[in-house]
C-alpha cells in the first residue's frame, strides 16, 4: 500500500555548486543531470537528490516529502502548527513548498505535475 506521505528526495544547499559537484564526483563517483546553472541532480547516490546553489537554497539540507494532494498537505502542515517558509511554486517536474515544523526543521512537501 502506498504511503500517503513519503520522503523521497534530499536537497543540499551549496554557496559553490561546481564545487560541490566536483567533491561528491571525485569522492563517490556520483553522476549528476543538470537541470540550470543553479541546480544540479544527484544520479546514483541511493536516494533521489539534488545540489541547490540558488539565492533561494535553504540553509541546512532539506528533506522533500512526496504527496498526492499539495494543498491538502499544506492545510494538514498548517493545522498541525507548522509555518509556510516558501508558498507554493513550480519547478521542473513538478510544484513544492516548504515549511518549519515547530522544533525548527525546515522540510518541503512536493507533488509530481500530471
Amino acid at each position: 500500500m502506498k504511503q500517503r506521505y513519503q520522503i523521497d528526495y534530499l536537497e543540499f544547499p551549496s554557496t559553490d555548486g561546481v564545487a560541490t559537484r566536483r567533491f561528491l564526483s571525485e569522492a563517490f563517483g556520483w553522476q549528476f543531470t543538470t537541470y540550470s546553472p543553479q541546480y544540479e541532480g544527484i544520479n546514483d547516490g541511493g536516494i533521489d537528490a539534488g545540489i541547490d546553489s540558488s539565492e533561494a537554497k535553504s540553509a541546512a539540507p532539506l528533506a522533500v516529502i512526496r504527496t498526492e494532494d499539495l494543498e491538502q498537505a499544506e492545510r494538514e502542515v498548517l493545522a498541525a502548527g507548522g509555518e509556510i517558509t516558501r508558498p507554493a511554486f513550480d519547478f521542473p517536474g513538478g510544484r513544492r513548498f516548504h515549511f518549519r515544523e515547530p522544533g525548527g526543521v525546515e522540510l518541503a512537501v512536493w507533488i509530481e505535475k500530471a
